[in-house]
């Protein structure tokens, strides 16, 4: 039986081989001059001069400008949930360690007051990434209060009132760096008020439900 020989495939990169370290370098100098520019107002000469690198260097490690783009929102979402996430590890229940994770969320927003026009800019622009950003925001909220039923600090939910509850929540987040941001003008009255607000509609609205349904349980 005749046999084909298979071609050796060519070389992926050629002799450039794939620096993670200069890949890195990019990515922070894109951040970095989206915080100041804008996505819309950077260039690739722009990011390649931040990170000390060819122009051609940025194309080969991300291929186009939106690729390095999307990247770049990742890397921002992944920062700061791994930050709300890290804050609420020692939590004991979903109420702690949403306080925390919300405390978290507040101090990540003053120490990086571009955050929000970066993401407002993403959602109007790119909504396909604002998607993506969304999705996983909303999959990290159904996680936990999947974990926050099992473990007894919510009521019994069905998963299509999971992800509703997730989603709502996920909002709220979002319009407390609208807060920040003062968007209707008034002065932002402090994390301690801001959080208490919020742990109070956020545990009233569950643990109110989870007492109805077991009183109804108890008749």
């Amino acid at each position: 039986m005749p046999t084909t020989a298979i071609k050796p495939g060519p070389r992926r990169r050629g002799a450039y081989a794939k620096s993670a370290e200069t890949r890195q370098k990019i990515l922070d100098a894109a951040l970095d001059a989206a915080e100041d520019l804008g996505f819309h107002g950077v260039s690739l000469t722009e990011i390649a001069k931040r990170a000390g690198v060819a122009v051609g260097n940025v194309s080969y490690h991300f291929g186009s400008r939106d690729e390095l783009l999307r990247e770049a929102m990742q890397t921002v979402t992944s920062q700061i949930q791994q930050h709300v996430v890290q804050a609420g590890v020692s939590g004991d229940d979903i109420f702690e360690r949403g306080e925390a994770g919300v405390r978290a969320f507040l101090a990540f927003l003053h120490e990086h007051p571009n955050y929000t026009r970066l993401s407002e800019e993403v959602r109007h622009h790119h909504p396909e990434f604002h998607r993506e950003n969304l999705a996983s925001w909303v999959e990290l909220q159904r996680s936990e209060i999947r974990r926050g039923v099992e473990e007894g600090s919510l009521r019994a939910m069905r998963e299509d009132e999971i992800s509703a509850t997730a989603y709502f929540v996920v909002g709220a987040h979002y319009f407390l760096d609208q807060m920040i941001e003062g968007i209707d003008g008034r002065t932002y009255p402090g994390d301690d008020v801001v959080t208490e607000a919020y742990m109070k509609l956020f545990r009233g609205g569950l643990e109110q439900s989870r007492r109805r349904e077991n009183e109804e349980r108890a008749r």
